[in-house]
């Protein structure tokens, strides 16, 4: 019932149609989607003890099936169990209540590592959480969205931010625990690797649905060879990259770490099906008109992303083999 819900919010309120175009929306707009998603209990996904692997799974893919545009994966899995554990953050005002201002943000390691991050317009606060180098503390530290620096990036239903060299507005050293962070972390990063998977197995069925009904030399395209089989290995490939997710989300933290594993078999197998559908399509699958590229570029821009953040799980102490 919960992916269910979900699944409905998300096609009424975020279609496709609405993710072609959405960095053109205004604020108001903007705040109107994020106040549904806080008004249906969303922010607080992370807080459903009953949540299995497969839930999370599914309802990744379904942000990422709708190019969701909004930062609700960071907002939910991140800040939300933050300022759950650490109360005196909200009280300090080093977070914002994310019901009330979206959270963007990245992870890092360092403080200086790196600046860019999802543009959500002015409302939205942004932050940057990072490993200190001792590798077991970590900081945080909260910008204000008339501060990021707007501009175009690889993503093209969202814009890209630039956080100041400076002027943070709060900024403090988190006393969690190592396996209380790195339990934070893990499942950010699956929900973000099942974005992933999700976008790519949309533009996959895009490019299935199209080998079913286009004719060349008087047959279907899908009845060729050189089309069925790569369908057919990326559609494997990502059905791979769910199980790794499904292995991440209960692993030990007594062993090494999945995180780097699972995020090469996402990435690999999503890179994989989302070319692959934009040549399945043809010349048409070529043109900025057609939404192939809008999941090719979703996939290498989360991407970036996963890379560092499954970088950093592996780093962590708290995996180290006893």
């Amino acid at each position: 019932m919960l992916v269910a819900s979900f699944d409905r919010l998300i096609r009424e309120q975020h279609p496709i149609a609405y993710a072609r175009t959405a960095c053109t929306h205004d604020a108001a707009r903007r705040y109107l989607l994020w106040s549904l998603l806080d008004e249906g209990g969303w922010l607080d996904l992370c807080q459903f003890e009953s949540q299995a692997e497969s839930q999370v799974l599914a309802i990744g893919e379904l942000m990422g099936r709708a190019l969701l545009t909004q930062p609700l994966a960071f907002s939910a899995y991140v800040l939300k169990p933050l300022c759950d554990d650490m109360p005196a953050l909200v009280d300090a005002g080093v977070i914002l209540p994310p019901e009330t201002h979206p959270g963007v943000g990245r992870v890092d390691e360092g403080a200086g590592a790196g600046r860019f991050v999802d543009y959500h317009g002015q409302d939205a606060c942004y932050y940057q959480l990072y490993l200190g180098a001792d590798r077991r503390t970590w900081g945080i530290r909260r910008y204000a969205g008339c501060d990021v620096q707007e501009m175009e990036g690889m993503d093209a239903c969202g814009r890209l931010g630039v956080l100041p060299e400076r002027g943070a507005l709060a900024e403090t050293t988190l006393t969690l625990a190592e396996a209380d962070m790195a339990t934070i972390l893990r499942r950010y990063l699956a929900v973000e690797l099942a974005q992933m998977i999700g976008a790519a197995a949309a533009s996959l069925d895009m490019a299935i649905g199209y080998a079913k009904e286009r004719r060349q030399f008087g047959r279907l395209i899908g009845q060729y060879q050189a089309i069925k089989h790569p369908l057919a290995n990326a559609w494997v490939a990502l059905d791979n990259g769910r199980y790794a997710v499904r292995a991440l989300l209960s692993e030990s933290e007594k062993g090494p770490s999945l995180a780097g594993t699972a995020n090469r078999l996402v990435a690999a197998a999503a890179a994989q099906a989302t070319k692959l559908s934009v040549q399945v399509h043809g010349g048409m699958g070529f043109a900025w008109e057609h939404d192939a590229h809008l999941f090719l570029k979703r996939v290498y821009h989360m991407g970036t992303r996963t890379r560092i953040l499954a970088a950093l799980l592996d780093l962590l102490p708290t995996y180290s083999i006893r």
